[in-house]
């Protein structure tokens, strides 16, 4: 499968299970929002390391009783980015599932077709499949027709035939393209 081709099941689970750390993000290629995440949880955890570890060992007793308020304070700030910031990873990959691959393919991701292997871009019936498991290249326009054969075949703006599956032989002549005894328009 194409490194390009995304899943909306592997990217809404990456972001139910490790949203906190944009694994979900990161998986799509929004590495600025996956950079984010990691942000939130690296400061989440650096506050707790400062409230809990670095400030009682450098701290007298007496210290430690007068800036009690602080630790609280800071152990509350570090709760809060690190569940805010986990919640967000986890609504991010709800939405994600609850779209499906038509909700990234909206975003303009090529996702997989199901049961067919074609990469699907865009909510247009536009595929784009480059000679998987079959003899040709499909690049058909906005009807969602199939055309297989032993050439290229390239449609565009729904150009071509209106429904059905034409298989066969092509030739490509100067823009035309003869299938099975019928003519259709390409360029």
């Amino acid at each position: 499968m194409n490194n390009n081709v995304k899943s909306a099941t592997t990217a809404g689970l990456l972001g139910i299970f490790l949203g906190a750390v944009g694994a979900h993000d990161w998986y799509l290629g929004n590495k600025s929002k996956g950079i984010l995440h990691v942000c939130l949880a690296g400061s989440g955890i650096l506050l707790m390391i400062v409230a809990d570890g670095i400030l009682p060992a450098v701290m007298s007793w007496r210290s430690l009783i007068t800036f009690a308020w602080l630790f609280t304070i800071l152990n509350g700030l570090a709760a809060l980015i690190a569940c805010g910031n986990g919640i967000w990873g986890f609504v991010e990959g709800i939405i994600i599932l609850s779209q499906g691959d038509a909700g990234l393919a909206r975003k303009g991701y090529m996702v997989a077709n199901a049961g067919y292997g074609q990469n699907y871009n865009g909510g247009y019936n536009n595929y784009n499949q480059p000679m998987n498991n079959m003899n040709g290249n499909y690049n058909n326009g906005n009807q969602g027709n199939w055309n297989q054969g032993a050439g290229n075949q390239n449609f565009q703006n729904g150009n071509g035939n209106n429904g059905g599956m034409n298989q066969g032989m092509q030739n490509n002549q100067n823009g035309r393209n003869d299938q099975n005894g019928g003519t259709q328009n390409g360029k």
